[in-house]
């Protein structure tokens, strides 16, 4: 049966309307509310507080038992709707895996910035105080209660950028990737730009993955400083990062919009499969582009099934079907349930490329297969079997 797919067809905006362009309060009664995540209290020891952590799962979590990649937002409150409307939107385009997004609780007290190493005592303080809440309760927090793979990413912005780059070079288990927009080196009169050498403490960050950005309309001491940070990075040796560092349009507040989006996609650079190879339908140049996605992304805890879902699939080989090119079709369908066998829906598609061809006796046999497979445990799982069942008896066949 034909998988409902989404397109994007436009972008996210702000727009400011009259107010006789609302519906009224009746009218809003009658809708639904938009959900995009949730709020969930954690008592915190470490910073000796109640902290709330925001998050928001990938599409389809529910109905399935995928383990996902997490992205840690730091500010979470500010940027914590945008965040996961980019993860969404980019994983709607297969761009990137779907993703579990938190939105880290704000840290008080300078808890971004690294205590200088003349000031350092043995109990820890300011961003090592932060880290250890990282690491000793919102990691293990998110790992008990949500589906997670050990692909984690940590986002922050401006000395939340500065905390990034500190987090990789001290305790670079705890991510694997890095986004850091428009670090913010320039605190304490540039303290942690003179330091970056000690700063920099692990210098050995075998398949790590650091995005930088800053605007090209910021002050000029972050510029400044940007460049003297670029210009360290460019001439340390730091084997095992892959790092890219990117100018942008705009000030300083503007960046919190691009840091994520092209962040990610740097850091899942060559996660999506192209769609001109899946639609040749040439099963063995498209499992050995799978293979060799597979051997890079395995390190990272992914399997083939995250780099190439039944969903996206299914979804072109209704593409092909669509313009005429059935016998690609019929190869596309075939390979998707090659992958997975137990897919009642894949075995419904492969029925129906099958009818449409005129082949008969391979449709009778895959639709009862479909009808067979299906447990019938859920709306969508209803849907399909309903259909399994009307095009067997339009093809003058019985279930069995």
């Amino acid at each position: 049966m034909k998988h409902p797919f989404r397109w994007i067809v436009g972008v996210l905006a702000v727009v400011a309307t009259l107010s006789v362009m609302f519906p009224g309060p009746a009218a809003l009664a009658q809708g639904t509310d938009i959900v995009i995540g949730r709020t969930v209290p954690l008592n915190s020891k470490v910073l000796g507080r109640d902290v709330n952590v925001q998050v928001s799962l990938p599409e389809g979590y529910d109905a399935g038992a995928a383990r996902y990649p997490v992205l840690c937002v730091l500010n979470g409150a500010f940027t914590f709707g945008y965040e996961h409307g980019v993860v969404q939107v980019l994983s709607r385009m297969q761009a990137i895996p779907g993703m579990i997004v938190v939105g880290v609780p704000g840290f008080d007290d300078g808890g971004y910035v690294p205590t200088p190493f003349e000031q350092r005592g043995e109990t820890p303080t300011a961003a090592d105080r932060s880290i250890r809440f990282l690491k000793e309760e919102l990691i293990p927090f998110v790992e008990r209660n949500y589906r997670t793979n050990p692909f984690r990413i940590l986002y922050g912005h401006s000395v939340g950028g500065l905390f990034t780059i500190y987090t990789m070079f001290n305790f670079p288990e705890l991510f694997s990737g890095y986004i850091a927009g428009s670090p913010w080196f320039q605190v304490n009169d540039g303290y942690w730009l003179k330091n970056i050498d000690k700063l920099a403490k692990e210098r050995n960050l075998n398949g790590k993955l650091l995005f930088m950005t800053v605007g090209k309309g910021e002050a000029d001491l972050t510029v400044e400083t940007y460049k003297d940070l670029e210009k360290w990075f460019n001439a340390a040796s730091l084997p095992g990062l892959a790092r890219k560092s990117a100018w942008v349009e705009g000030d300083h507040g503007s960046m919190v919009g691009r840091n994520t989006y092209d962040g990610l996609q740097f850091i899942f650079d060559g996660w999506k499969l192209p769609d001109a190879l899946l639609r040749t339908a040439d099963i063995e140049k498209i499992e050995a582009a799978l293979a060799d996605g597979t051997a890079h992304w395995k390190k990272y805890g992914f399997e083939d099934t995250d780099l190439l879902s039944e969903v996206r699939v299914n979804a072109l080989g209704y593409q092909l079907l669509n313009r005429g090119a059935r016998a690609e079709a019929v190869r596309l369908f075939a390979f998707n349930i090659k992958r997975f066998p137990k897919s009642f829906n894949a075995l419904d598609s492969l029925a129906e490329a099958y009818m449409i061809s005129g082949d008969k006796e391979n449709a009778v046999k895959y639709y009862r297969l479909a009808v067979q497979g299906n447990p019938g445990d859920s709306d969508y799982a209803k849907r399909v079997l309903a259909n399994s069942k009307a095009k067997l008896k339009e093809l003058g066949a019985e279930e069995r």
